[in-house]
């Protein structure tokens, strides 16, 4: 009985650990994060589109005053075309961010994972499958996961 406590110990310490480390706080993701990699998930496979560094330039300013502003950028090198940035507020709710204008406009919320390299990553959070009778094709484009992992630059 002796030898068995302290592998219970170790056990429920491990989980607790690991349990701090998956929860999501303001104070980890607060910063500028540079995109570094994005694509879906298709049959539970990462597929990893193909960006040039003009798309690479894609980034999120998440500020402690509960403000993000978010910056797109289409185009290839030579030819970037930055969008509007999108300002929105931020809030956590259980592993997710969502991006917010109001209680009635959400603009994107995503599940986030922190990563071992100290990236993020930001997919797409859909609760339940969305179902479009006669359209398997817009069912399956409804329903893929799209991924961002981000660097932190600050």
């Amino acid at each position: 009985m002796y030898k068995i406590l302290p592998v219970a110990f170790l056990m429920a310490t491990s989980s607790l650990i690991n349990a701090q480390q998956k929860q999501l706080k303001k104070e980890n993701v607060i910063g500028f994060w540079k995109l570094k990699e994005a694509g879906f998930y298709e049959n539970k496979k990462k597929i990893v589109k193909d960006f040039d560094n003009c798309r690479l330039m894609r980034n999120y300013a998440i500020r402690e005053d509960g403000f993000a502003v978010y910056n797109y950028i289409e185009g290839s090198v030579g030819d970037c075309s930055p969008s509007e940035p999108r300002l929105s507020l931020w809030r956590i709710i259980d592993d997710r961010i969502q991006f917010y204008v109001d209680d009635k406009n959400i603009l994107e919320e995503v599940v986030v994972t922190f990563n071992k390299d100290k990236t993020m990553t930001f997919s797409d959070y859909k609760p339940k499958p969305v179902h479009v009778d006669g359209d398997r094709l817009a069912e399956k484009v409804m329903n893929t996961i799209h991924y961002n992992i981000l660097e932190k630059q600050y």
